[in-house]
């Protein structure tokens, strides 16, 4: 029963370790985001590695202010 447990809580951490990644991620922001996330919730590692292989590793650059 231990080793159950101990394998339900693995495989569940393994489920929710790409949707923390992204979450934390500063390379999208807002809307962009969202969309990466509904993805991961519904494919997981396959959405994890397509976010990485395509989003910029530098993110988006910060708007400039108006003077």
């Amino acid at each position: 029963m231990t080793s159950e447990l101990m394998l339900l809580v693995g495989a569940i951490c393994a489920y929710l370790l790409p949707i923390g990644l992204i979450s934390g991620s500063r390379r999208t922001h807002k809307h962009e985001k969202n969309a990466w996330l509904i993805g991961t919730l519904v494919f997981s590692w396959l959405a994890l590695l397509m976010y990485f292989s395509i989003i910029p590793k530098q993110g988006m650059k910060p708007k400039r202010k108006r003077r």
